[in-house]
């Protein structure tokens, strides 16, 4: 089964993360900010750069370039 931002993505991403990142531009709870900003937001989680407190685990961030390579359904 495919993967899907509402049910696969969007729930490893803490409030905490959204409210951080709207403060530099950026809805991670929005589908299609995440869409477009996607490989930055991969490149960010795999440098361990993001999020800033506890980055996420090597499953979660295969998980999220998994769900960018199905072509990143909703």
């Amino acid at each position: 089964m495919e993967l899907s931002f509402a049910r696969d993505i969007r729930p490893l991403i803490r409030e905490s993360d959204v409210e951080c990142m709207v403060d530099y531009g950026l809805d991670l709870s929005s589908l299609s900010e995440v869409r477009m900003y996607a490989e930055q937001i991969y490149r960010a989680l795999a440098e361990k750069r993001m999020p800033e407190d506890i980055p996420w685990n090597d499953e979660n961030i295969a998980k999220f370039k998994r769900w960018m390579d199905e072509g990143m359904d909703a």
